[in-house]
């Protein structure tokens, strides 16, 4: 069913995918990166999905992000990144809890996990990781997936040359 409705750009200081990558999505990540919580992993799984309604905003000015246009324009995200689904589901969860419809992450959990420090002697320091239980049974290292969402945005929009945050 197509939707007729008008589309309105609200002016919060943001008016394209390169501010919103700087100002939101770069700071978003970097946080996760290095206070690894349940917050910071809201924040970036929220940031780096929502990145889609910009871009879609950005090539389909004016038209709604409702229908069966932007349908397919997720659709064909979800096929070419699944990771990005992943973080729709933490996403959606961190907003509303309860989610409508099946997803993909069964939960999200942290663990301590020892990382080597030093190159001739190894020594180990204990660090906070977020992995992605998905249904499946597959787990996922929450800073790879965001790895792998971000690497797909920088190619798909690599006109606007945008920061990585890793």
């Amino acid at each position: 069913m197509s939707s007729n409705r008008v589309v309105s750009y609200i002016d919060i200081g943001l008016a394209t995918v390169e501010e919103y990558w700087d100002a939101l999505l770069l700071p978003d990540v970097k946080a996760f990166l290095s206070e690894p919580d349940r917050r910071s992993l809201f924040n970036a799984a929220a940031t780096v999905w929502h990145l889609h309604d910009w871009v879609w905003h950005d090539r389909n000015h004016g038209q709604n992000s409702r229908g069966p246009a932007f349908d397919a324009f997720r659709t064909d995200l979800l096929h070419a990144c699944p990771e990005l689904g992943w973080l729709r589901d933490v996403a959606d969860a961190s907003k509303h809890h309860g989610i409508g419809r099946v997803p993909a992450v069964e939960g999200a959990s942290p663990q301590i996990v020892g990382t080597p420090i030093g190159l001739t002697i190894v020594l180990t320091r204990e660090v906070v990781r977020f992995f992605l239980a998905l249904n499946d049974g597959s787990k996922h290292d929450v800073d790879q997936v965001l790895r792998t969402a971000v690497a797909y945005w920088r190619t798909d929009l690599s006109a606007k040359n945008l920061s990585s945050p890793f």
